[in-house]
């Protein structure tokens, strides 16, 4: 499987998807309320004041942890930061699909499937499901 099967005609903004955007100030049930209220998104991607993105809380990931046995009690009133990846993969939304295929499957094993944040201008545009890209071979 190679990653330049990828179409060249196909753009980034063609597979974007809307992430619901938690800011680096809320906490974790603020965070654990917008996920419900968006169950079609796998990610939340936290920015900061003005948009830009500086952390990903994947939604699995982040439900598990915060509904296990302990979560509700430790993790409800704290930073949705603190539960958050910072350093996920994020690129600009003229970078070729092929690009960021490469990147994602670049990462570790249990990152690869995260959400890949978009951004133009440097502010929050959505994200890209590596699934989405990979059916595009």
């Amino acid at each position: 499987m190679t990653t330049t099967a990828i179409s060249t005609d196909l753009k980034l903004a063609d597979l974007m998807r809307p992430a619901p955007i938690v800011y680096d100030h809320h906490t974790c049930r603020q965070a654990l309320r917008l996920m419900f209220e968006h169950p079609e998104s796998k990610c939340l991607v936290l920015c900061n004041p003005v948009d830009e993105p500086v952390g990903l809380l994947m939604s699995e990931m982040f439900f598990l942890k915060v509904s296990g046995r302990f979560g509700m009690d430790t993790f409800y009133k704290e930073p949705a930061m603190k539960l958050a990846h910072k350093a996920p993969l994020t690129v600009d939304i003229t970078t070729a699909p092929h690009t960021v295929l490469a990147m994602a499957m670049d990462r570790h094993p249990m990152q690869q499937n995260d959400c890949i944040i978009v951004t133009d201008g440097g502010k929050l545009a959505g994200a890209v499901y590596v699934a989405d890209l990979l059916a595009l071979q």
